[in-house]
């Protein structure tokens, strides 16, 4: 029988481990520079029994002696020099890297990231953030456009502050305050038959093929139940995720869609035309969606009580905010 193969791993050495404290090691470092246990007292703020005990803990430790006493002065062995060199590149690195980690702490506190849904992101927040930041130059807003599933998950994950969307979920995790409330308005090619009239009934829009955003599902729950309440057929939806899909259908004759108040009379340009509807009340709430297990930064809250102040104006005239 051939003998057994040596094991592989049984000449590396194990890890070590630092069973010593940075105390201990910038007391040691102290001691060095001053050549003096009372002077590298005075230095740390501490009584010179403390200095020494922590120096005898590192030796002890490392089982190595560090320090020459004299009667005047207190010099590094050779393994005392070793040590002093190596352990002054580590404590500068770390030194370093918790300079990083406070400057980045800093510029966290003094930075709010709001995500919102595309639509939003282009119409209403743009001049929000710009009153904002007029106010609060300190504050750096970060905007962040993403889908409506995107913007629910970043707000979960905690990489965005707070959220502006119209939310359609409930949620265990998050809270949404609702700032304002739109009436949707139908769409439709300013070609169209109905075009002029400024209106149109459930009757009238049964007979349309009708197209929606993905994210407007309970908006197409509530059509489906008016429709079945006054007996109308409520034809299978092309549904679009993209804003622009969608309105480049409507131009092409395919359908009409509904979008919030704002954003329906924002894009109705010269080739298109928007109808209320006329025997439902159609609308779509706007708020804020924020994690409830996350404490709110201050920045934060402040662009917070910036949207309860104006988002509602803003969005109901699409001026400015100054």
């Amino acid at each position: 029988m051939p003998p057994d193969k040596p094991d592989e791993g049984a000449n590396l050495a194990s890890p070590v481990t630092l069973r010593f404290d940075l105390v201990e090691l910038e007391t040691f470092l102290a001691v060095v520079e001053f050549g003096s246990f009372s002077a590298a007292a005075k230095r740390l703020h501490i009584s010179q029994p403390s200095v020494t005990a922590r120096v005898q803990r590192l030796e002890s430790m490392l089982k190595t002696r560090l320090l020459t006493r004299t009667t005047r002065h207190v010099e590094p062995t050779p393994a005392g020099v070793r040590l002093r060199e190596r352990a002054e590149l580590a404590l500068r690195d770390l030194r370093k890297l918790l300079q990083e980690f406070q400057g980045e702490a800093e510029a966290a506190r003094s930075r709010v990231v709001v995500a919102a849904t595309p639509m939003i992101a282009a119409v209403m927040l743009p001049s929000l953030i710009h009153g904002f930041c007029q106010r609060h130059p300190d504050v750096q807003v970060q905007l962040r456009d993403l889908q409506y599933e995107a913007v629910v998950t970043a707000i979960e994950s905690g990489e965005a502050d707070l959220a502006v969307v119209a939310f359609d979920n409930d949620s265990s995790k998050l809270s949404f305050e609702a700032l304002t409330e739109e009436d949707m308005l139908v769409v439709v090619p300013r070609s169209h038959a109905l075009a002029e009239a400024g209106a149109a009934t459930l009757e009238q829009l049964a007979q349309l093929p009708l197209m929606l955003l993905d994210r407007y599902s309970m908006l197409r729950d509530t059509l489906a139940s008016e429709f079945d309440r006054r007996g109308l057929i409520l034809r299978p939806m092309h549904r679009a995720a993209n804003l622009s899909t969608l309105l480049g259908m409507v131009d092409a004759g395919l359908g009409a869609t509904f979008l919030p108040r704002s954003m329906a009379h924002r894009y109705a340009r010269d080739t298109r035309a928007t109808l209320q509807v006329a025997d439902v009340g159609l609308t779509r709430s706007f708020g804020i969606l924020r994690s409830r297990d996350t404490p709110p930064s201050a920045a934060a809250l402040g662009f917070a009580r910036h949207l309860q102040a104006n988002f509602g104006a803003v969005v109901a005239s699409g001026a400015p905010t100054r």
